[in-house]
C-alpha cells in the first residue's frame, strides 16, 4: 500500500505528486493507481493514462474500466473494447460496460452475452439491462424472472422496467382482445378503433425500447387490415417502414390501402416520397390527397412549403391559402391580427410560411439569380452534348435557381462523387428530405477524402440523435482537416468533463481553420494550466476576431509572461466588454464569469 500522512492535507501538490510518483516508479502496491488518480483529478488525462495502464497490466479491474471509460468518451472506441475485454471475465463492472458498448454499436448479442456473464458475477446492473434486452426481443417470462430477481437485490431500475413491462403486456392482451371481438363482429371501423392507443404519441419510447412491440403492433394492424380496414393497412405499414429493409414493402401496402379507398394513404406516401427526396412523386401524392372528398389541409400545407422551397411563390401562397389560415397574420397582406382567435401549433407553421413568402419577395438574395437564367441555356447545349461534368455544371445552375426536381435529375445523371453529393445536400437542405436517407448520397464523396462530406454526415446523425456514429464520423472530418468537426470533438470532450487536455488539442485543430470561437477555448485552457505563451497568439487571434470573453484572458497570460502593463490594457478592454458578456449567460452561468473590474 501506499502510505499516507496525517499531515496530507497540508503537503504541497507539487510534492505530493513527486512523492507518489516515484513510489509508482518504484512500483509500490497501489501506486499506479493512486498516481494516476491524482494525475487525473488535476486534469492532466494524458500523463494519467500510462499510470492506469500499468495499474490494469498489474490487475486492477477499476483501472481497466477507467481505461475503457476514457477511450470510449474520447471516441476511441476499439480501445475502449480492448481494455473492458482485460477485465470483463473477472469483474461485473467491465463485463457491464463492455455489454453497453458492444450495444450501442449494435451487436446486441454480444451485448446480452456479456450482461449475462456480468449476471452470474453478481452484477445487478447486468441482470437488469440484460433482462431488457431480453424483452426487447419479446423473451417476457425470462425477462420479468430475471427484473424479479434484481429488483429483490434492491435496484430500482429493475423494479420500474418489471412494472412497465408488466403493464405493456397487460394492454397488449387488451388489444388483443378488443380487435378479437371486432373480428368475431366483422367491423373494418371497430377493429380500427381497438388500436388506436397504439398511435398515442407516448407510446413511442415503449416501441424504442422493446422491438418486439414493433412487431406486434403490426401483426394487430394486420389483423384490423383482414377484416377490412384500409386505415388499418397503412398503420400497418408505418410499423412496418421502421426496418429500412422493408420499406418496399411497406409502400406497398399504403399503396393498397389508396386502391381501396382510404383518402390518408396518399397524404403518406407524399411524406414518404418527399422524406426521401422524390420531389415530384411527393408533389403529385400530394395532389392527389387533396383532390379526395374536399381537400387535405396537410396536403396542402406540404404542398405550398414544396413550392416555396423551388420558388414558385405565387403557387405556394394558393396552396397555403387553401389550408382556409387565409391572410389572418399581421404582417400577411397586411392584415391586423385584432380580432383573431389563439392559434395552434399547425396554424402557426402555415403563417410562418405566408410570412417567409414575403420575405423572400422583399430579398433578391433568396430569389433566383438573374444571372444564372442567362447561362442557363448556354449550360443545357452543353449538357445534351457532354458528359459528367457538364452534366454537373447544368445540374448546378439548376439548383441555384431553385429547380431542384431537374436538378436531381441531372446530378442523378452525372453519377460522380461530387454530383452525388451535391444531389444530398439540396435534397436534405433544402428539398425537405430526411437526412438519415440521404447519407448514401455523401459517403462517395466521404470516400474519397472530402471533409465536408464527411463533417455533414456527422451533423446528420447528430441531429439524429445518435451521437456514436456522429462522432465516428466528426473525427474522420477532422482527421481531413474540417475546423468545425474537430471544433465539435473538443467541445463534446470539455462537456463530459474531466479531459481538458484532449479537448484542447482539438480545439487547437479548429483554430488553425481560421475558427474564432475555438481559438479562444483553446487559449483559454493553456491559461489555466499555465501555458501562457502559447495562449497567447491564439487569444490575440481571438480578440482580433472580436470574441468578447478573449481580452480578459489575453490579459492573463501577459500577466503570466510578466508584461502587466500591456495586460493592463487589455484588462480595461475586458472590463468595457463585461456588461455585455454577462448578458450571454444565465443567472447561474453568470457567476463562473469574471469580473476584470
Amino acid at each position: 500500500m501506499v502510505e499516507h500522512s496525517s499531515q496530507d492535507a497540508a503537503v504541497d501538490p507539487e510534492a505530493e505528486a513527486a512523492r507518489l510518483r516515484a513510489a509508482a516508479a518504484a512500483g509500490k502496491p497501489g501506486a499506479y493507481r493512486a498516481y494516476a488518480e491524482l494525475l487525473t483529478g488535476w486534469g492532466r488525462l494524458d500523463e494519467a493514462l500510462p499510470w492506469w495502464a500499468r495499474a490494469a497490466d498489474a490487475g486492477d479491474a477499476d483501472a481497466s474500466r477507467t481505461l475503457a471509460i476514457c477511450h470510449k468518451d474520447r471516441g476511441e472506441f476499439a480501445e475502449a473494447e480492448r481494455w473492458y475485454r482485460t477485465a470483463a471475465d473477472r469483474d461485473g463492472g467491465c463485463a457491464f460496460g463492455l455489454a453497453r458498448l458492444l450495444q450501442e454499436a449494435g451487436d446486441t448479442a454480444g451485448a446480452e452475452r456479456w450482461y449475462a456473464h456480468g449476471a452470474a458475477l453478481g452484477s445487478v446492473e447486468c441482470k437488469t439491462n440484460g433482462a431488457v434486452l431480453l424483452a426487447a426481443r419479446g423473451a417476457w417470462d425470462t425477462a420479468l424472472e430475471r427484473l424479479a430477481e434484481a429488483s429483490a437485490e434492491g435496484d430500482d431500475v429493475a423494479a420500474h422496467s418489471r412494472r412497465a413491462i408488466q403493464n405493456m403486456l397487460r394492454d397488449l392482451d387488451g388489444w388483443r382482445a378488443a380487435l378479437a371481438r371486432a373480428e368475431a363482429e366483422g367491423d373494418p371501423e371497430e377493429a380500427y378503433e381497438a388500436l388506436r392507443e397504439l398511435l398515442d404519441p407516448e407510446r413511442k419510447a415503449m416501441f424504442e425500447r422493446y422491438p418486439r412491440m414493433v412487431a406486434e403492433a403490426e401483426a394487430l394492424y394486420a389483423g384490423a387490415a383482414a377484416v377490412g380496414s384500409a386505415k388499418a393497412l397503412v398503420d400497418q405499414a408505418l410499423f412496418i417502414a421502421r426496418d429500412d429493409g422493408r420499406w418496399a414493402e411497406a409502400r406497398a401496402l399504403v399503396e393498397r390501402a389508396h386502391e381501396r379507398g382510404y383518402d390518408g394513404a396518399a397524404y403518406v406516401l407524399g411524406v414518404w416520397a418527399e422524406e426521401n427526396g422524390e420531389l415530384r412523386t411527393a408533389e403529385e401524392w400530394y395532389r392527389t390527397a387533396d383532390e379526395a372528398d374536399g381537400g387535405h389541409m396537410w396536403a396542402c400545407f406540404n404542398l405550398g412549403v414544396l413550392c416555396v422551397r423551388q420558388r414558385r411563390l405565387e403557387e405556394a401562397e394558393r396552396w397555403l391559402r387553401a389550408t382556409g389560415v387565409d391572410g389572418v397574420e399581421a404582417g400577411v397582406d397586411g392584415v391586423e391580427e385584432e380580432g383573431r382567435g389563439p392559434f395552434d401549433e399547425g396554424e402557426e407553421r402555415i403563417v410562418a410560411a405566408l410570412r417567409d413568402i414575403a420575405a423572400i419577395r422583399a430579398d433578391p438574395e433568396r430569389m433566383p439569380p438573374a444571372e444564372w437564367e442567362e447561362r442557363l441555356p448556354g449550360l443545357r447545349a452543353r449538357a445534351e452534348e457532354g458528359g459528367p461534368d457538364a452534366w454537373f455544371a447544368y445540374a448546378d445552375a439548376l439548383d441555384r435557381l431553385y429547380r431542384l426536381p431537374e436538378a436531381a435529375e441531372w446530378y442523378r445523371k452525372a453519377g460522380t462523387p461530387r454530383a452525388l453529393l451535391a444531389l444530398g445536400r439540396m435534397l436534405y437542405e433544402g428539398g425537405g428530405a430526411k437526412g438519415l436517407r440521404m447519407v448514401p448520397y455523401y459517403e462517395p464523396a466521404a470516400a474519397e477524402g472530402d471533409a465536408g462530406a464527411a463533417y455533414d454526415i456527422g451533423r446528420i446523425y447528430d441531429e439524429a440523435g445518435d451521437r456514436r456514429t456522429a462522432q465516428i464520423w466528426f473525427r474522420r472530418a477532422a482527421d481531413l482537416g474540417h475546423g468545425r468537426a474537430a471544433w465539435w470533438l473538443g467541445w463534446t470532450s470539455e462537456e463530459r468533463g474531466g479531459d481538458p487536455q484532449h479537448a484542447e488539442r482539438w480545439y487547437v485543430r479548429a483554430a488553425r481553420s481560421g475558427l474564432v470561437p475555438p481559438a479562444f477555448l483553446a487559449g483559454r485552457s493553456m491559461v489555466r494550466r499555465g501555458a501562457c505563451a502559447e495562449a497567447e497568439p491564439l487569444l490575440r487571434m481571438a480578440c482580433e476576431g472580436e470574441h468578447e470573453e478573449a481580452p480578459y484572458w489575453l490579459a492573463e497570460a501577459l500577466r503570466g509572461l510578466g508584461r502587466t502593463e500591456e495586460a493592463d490594457r487589455w484588462l480595461r478592454v475586458a472590463a468595457e466588454a463585461y456588461p455585455d458578456v454577462l448578458a450571454q449567460y444565465g443567472e447561474m452561468a453568470r457567476l463562473a464569469i469574471r469580473d476584470p473590474g
